[in-house]
């Protein structure tokens, strides 16, 4: 099935380049369910560090996006070397704005790159289910790390927008829980693992499109709205979606990660 699925489901990115250059501007407020996930990645990180006494020296945070992540590592490891990663230098600019003068921003695709240098902490939010190939990621990940160093990242789950995928047939590749501890288990040792269901309310299937446009969530998807195709789109959201106070859910599965490397 995983085969299968990454047969028929590819990362288009540079239209997820272009989708989330256009989504900058609104991203921050629309962002909720992503915020909710930053906020509690940071939690995870916290106690680990007050736990295991960890200040990193070096560390790398991948897709900072606008920032929503960055400020709350910024706070928690103020002393550290830092390099933020983004394809997207418009939006890392509010990045940059938390952090100490001198952390060093790489735009570039992070999937491609050939990470050099040693991060004691490598840190990412929400980003890893746009790794094409996320098993060689690790490794090549892992190549930066040495032993007792920290990789700390959400990503999400089969199920995640799944009204998105069963009305429209569409969405990402989500690797299950099993799958990331099969990929990080060479290399790391996973000291904090957790999963959760986000399930956000909207006041119509237009809002629901109108806030995946302002995330970019579905910045590899290619529907194409004519009315009539919108029209059915939203009378099927309504149906098999709604609420009884008339709203419609969208539905996040984020899954938590603090592994450390062997």
């Amino acid at each position: 099935m995983e085969t299968m699925e990454r047969t028929r489901y590819s990362i288009d990115s540079e239209r997820i380049r272009r989708k989330f250059d256009r989504a900058c501007l609104t991203y921050d407020e629309a962002a909720v369910a992503q915020q909710q996930i930053a906020r509690h990645l940071s939690a995870i990180w916290e106690v680990y560090q007050q736990k295991h006494r960890f200040h990193p020296a070096t560390a790398l945070e991948i897709g900072c996006g606008t920032g929503g992540f960055t400020r709350y590592l910024q706070q928690s490891c103020a002393s550290a070397l830092w390099t933020l990663n983004d394809l997207y230098p418009t939006c890392a600019d509010k990045a940059l704005s938390y952090c100490a003068e001198g952390t060093r921003f790489v735009c570039a695709d992070a999937a491609t790159k050939a990470w050099k240098g040693r991060y004691q902490l490598i840190a990412s939010s929400s980003v890893f289910q746009w790794i094409p190939e996320p098993e060689s990621f690790v490794g090549r990940l892992a190549g930066c790390q040495r032993r007792g160093d920290v990789l700390l990242f959400s990503t999400f789950l089969p199920g995640n927008l799944v009204e998105i995928r069963e009305l429209t047939g569409q969405g990402l590749f989500y690797p299950s829980t099993e799958q990331w501890n099969d990929w990080l288990e060479p290399f790391y040792q996973v000291d904090f693992q957790e999963t959760e269901t986000i399930r956000l309310l909207f006041t119509s299937p237009q809002a629901v499109l109108r806030h995946l446009k302002e995330t970019g969530v579905t910045a590899n998807h290619s529907e194409f709205w004519t009315p009539g195709k919108l029209r059915t789109f939203c009378a099927a959201y309504l149906e098999k979606f709604g609420t009884n106070n008339q709203q419609v859910t969208l539905t996040y599965r984020p899954l938590y990660i603090l592994a450390v490397r062997k």
